[in-house]
């Protein structure tokens, strides 16, 4: 079955009520009811990955579609880390999902065009090894392959791990596809909604309370960012987080300069469809302590972006400042909640890459009963719950 993502421009309450009036409210009423908290990439992703199910699906966010860490990521779809080899190979799976995706959803705003890196120089020859051995297919490009490769780089690196299977996900418009995607098949998207809490009696979901009043549900999935710690104390369960700030800065729409990604030690690039540049130069934070350390580090950015595509006329558009949600060990946390019936979690870093592969293993544990599996490792457990 395909759906497409690209008749209809934007997710409004007037189309998700016209998709839910005119679902099989029959098939509706006599399934599982689930909620899940936040309308994020992974929010939209298991939205999507339930609805095939053929379950009722309610996603509540307080604010738009994607529009916190989604809407401030950078969108690199990415199997790194070859070093941990179990961490690798679920990053590697979800890679190979999201082709499946793009398959599936007419015009989803994914790109798997390739990646150039030459971040580490030192370890360079490592790291390809390891992706290439791993199953992320990569080799290594001389400086004369670059150029003839990518024209509009004014200085090559000596040498690049060209990474052909990885991509990225517009960060504007991916949790829309995919939550107009999930509505198309009956999920209900409730946005401006503040949720206040999870509804539950002798340590069994009843479902959400929410500032709108409450939503029945079996099964509460919380994929709510770096609010998802604050919902979970709540009912008593911890889930220690850390958040550090991510600046990127986007540039005015410039002519084609190029389909992959590029990463380095200075700067990380890749062009939107509509020809804007997303640029950053850490994936570990940014310095935006105050506004003037904001401005130094935009101007920082273009200026080492205009002289990577020499001297390319570069303007500004306007720079994100988003919380990134890792759980306090760097992995995702994701799976059921001890001690508490029918409480899922599912928030992590490099949500982008992990979302396909984090809504089919929740898609199973949930509707199957399927044991953890390969999400053993990341389960709350880890933190003292239950």
């Amino acid at each position: 079955m395909q759906v497409s993502s690209s008749e209809i421009p934007s997710i409004t309450l007037a189309f998700i009520d016209w998709r839910r009036q005119n679902a099989d409210m029959s098939r509706i009423l006599s399934s599982p009811r689930i909620a899940i908290i936040g309308a994020g990439i992974i929010g939209a992703a298991l939205a999507y990955a339930f609805a095939k199910r053929d379950v009722s699906v309610t996603v509540l966010d307080e604010g738009v579609p994607g529009n916190r860490a989604t809407w401030g990521s950078f969108g690199w779809i990415n199997a790194h880390r070859p070093e941990d080899a179990e961490y690798f190979a679920l990053r590697l799976d979800s890679m190979r999902l999201w082709q499946g995706l793009i398959e599936e959803i007419d015009g989803l705003p994914v790109r798997l065009g390739g990646a150039l890196n030459w971040e580490g120089a030192e370890r360079i020859e490592t790291v390809a090894k390891a992706l290439d051995e791993g199953g992320n297919t990569a080799r290594l490009v001389s400086r004369a392959r670059i150029r003839e490769m990518e024209p509009a780089l004014a200085t090559p690196p000596e040498v690049a791990i060209d990474a052909p299977l990885e991509g990225v996900a517009d960060p504007d418009r991916i949790a829309e596809a995919l939550l107009i995607a999930a509505a198309a098949l009956g999920a209900e998207v409730r946005t401006g909604v503040r949720v206040t809490g999870i509804a539950e009696t002798n340590d069994r979901v009843r479902g959400v309370e929410t500032a709108a009043g409450p939503v029945d549900a079996e099964c509460v999935v919380v994929a709510a960012g770096k609010a998802t710690s604050g919902i979970l104390a709540g009912v008593g369960v911890p889930l220690p987080m850390k958040a550090p700030l991510g600046l990127l800065v986007r540039t005015a729409p410039v002519p084609r300069l190029s389909q992959r990604i590029f990463t380095s030690d200075e700067l990380h690039v890749w062009q939107m469809d509509d020809g804007r540049l997303i640029l950053g130069e850490d994936f570990g934070g940014s310095p935006v302590a105050s506004d003037a350390e904001r401005a130094e580090t935009e101007r920082r950015v273009l200026e080492r972006a205009r002289a990577a595509f020499g001297g390319v006329t570069l303007a500004l558009d306007g720079s994100t400042v988003t919380a990134r949600p890792i759980p306090e060990d760097g992995y995702p946390a994701v799976g059921r909640v001890p001690g508490m019936d029918g409480l899922f979690v599912a928030t992590m870093h490099s949500g982008v890459t992990l979302a396909p592969v984090m809504a089919r293993e929740l898609s199973m544990m949930i509707f199957d009963d399927a044991e953890a599996g390969m999400l053993a490792r990341y389960g709350m457990e880890r933190f003292g719950a239950g």
